[in-house]
């Protein structure tokens, strides 16, 4: 039997719902690494769902978290990119690739490092009691260059010292937790 256009509208509908809440997930999940705060991580996941993180972890993805958040806060500065989403959706189940790059600073021999890294997340998402969460992760890396750092704030344009200019924060002190 053929589908109405009302019954078209309504699963294209529920598609465009579901692709919004799984990109809000993903763009949650990206500030909670960036900002160290693993409550807004956990959110993001069921609680049995499975993190595969470049063979340093595989397990179950709040341990993940509790495990990495030591680590994140002793890291200099951090930020995830997101970049385009692939989302097939197949009922309460959804398969997502999503392109990412990231930014983090490292001590090294006395100095800091910058690494930039691109990769793609691999993500089994499930819709469960309504909500879409990670069900299964696997973090791909395809490329990393790793340099010295220099910063030179925009050839000198702008001073970190200078009172009102804001920097971002691995903690609830940073300027994104205020409400203006």
């Amino acid at each position: 039997m053929a589908q109405s256009t009302g019954e078209r509208d309504s699963v294209a509908l529920e598609g465009v719902i579901a692709r919004d809440a799984i990109r809000e997930v993903l763009s949650a999940y990206a500030r909670g690494i960036d900002r160290a705060d693993a409550a807004v991580l956990k959110s993001c996941y069921h609680p049995d769902a499975i993190e595969e993180h470049g063979g340093n972890f595989h397990g179950n993805a709040f341990e993940y978290v509790d495990q990495a958040m030591p680590k994140v806060r002793g890291m200099g500065v951090m930020q995830h990119l997101l970049g385009t989403s692939y989302i097939e959706l197949e009922r309460e189940t959804a398969y997502v690739e999503t392109y990412i790059w990231t930014f983090a600073r490292f001590k090294k021999d006395g100095g800091d490092v910058d690494t930039f890294t691109g990769g793609r997340l691999l993500d089994r998402f499930e819709r469960r009691n309504g909500v879409w969460k990670i069900s299964h992760r696997r973090t791909v890396f395809d490329w990393n260059r790793d340099t010295p750092t220099q910063e030179g704030w925009c050839v000198g344009y702008f001073n970190p010292r200078t009172a009102g200019m804001r920097m971002g924060r691995k903690d609830k002190e940073d300027p994104s937790y205020e409400r203006f």
